[in-house]
């Protein structure tokens, strides 16, 4: 743990807050990743695997169509451009400007004019921002479906490197979505 202790060594860094519960929750994490793989194989194992693979693909396209859907109906009633200015507590910005092409459903999520990425620990790395969008899109589809990947398949996203939510490798960055 000594490594994982040594940021904080440096100056105007800090190491973790607690590297206990940061380990229980890596743990908890793997656990969570186990039983999923234990309940897959008994799913294919109870349907096969082309009918396994053939439900995720249908589920993916089912939440793919209704993203789509859901950002037609937003640009016909609203408009095919929308813009989120908000401010951390520090002031640096998050901006968003989302750009819906009404005929097909697709969007471009264009986060220029994001802040420049900060010395501590409240960078987010575009994952974070994948999940905060992801989440966002199932929750705006008004219909009941499972959140997975279908649901960014009409997104393209432009996050400028070394803003807030594009750090570099080397910058701080929060511990989950905390956006």
């Amino acid at each position: 743990t000594e490594i994982l202790e040594s940021p904080s060594k440096i100056p105007g860094n800090f190491g973790t807050r607690n590297l206990h519960d940061n380990l229980s929750d890596l743990r908890a994490q793997v656990a969570a990743n186990n039983s999923g793989i234990r309940l897959l194989k008994e799913l294919v194992g109870e349907y096969g695997l082309h009918t396994v693979q053939a439900y995720m693909n249908f589920i993916q396209n089912n939440a793919e169509l209704a993203v789509r859907d859901m950002l037609k109906d937003f640009a016909r009633q609203h408009g095919s451009r929308a813009q989120a200015l908000d401010y951390m507590d520090d002031g640096t910005p998050i901006h968003l400007t989302i750009d819906i092409d009404e005929d097909t459903g697709s969007a471009m999520f264009d986060f220029t004019g994001t802040g420049p990425q900060v010395l501590g620990n409240h960078n987010a790395p575009p994952a974070v921002t994948y999940s905060a969008v992801i989440y966002s899109l199932r929750s705006l589809v008004g219909l009941d479906i499972p959140l997975n990947q279908g649901c960014l398949a009409p997104i393209t996203f432009n996050i400028p490197k070394y803003c807030l939510l594009n750090p570099s490798d080397d910058a701080g960055v929060v511990g989950g979505n905390v956006l």
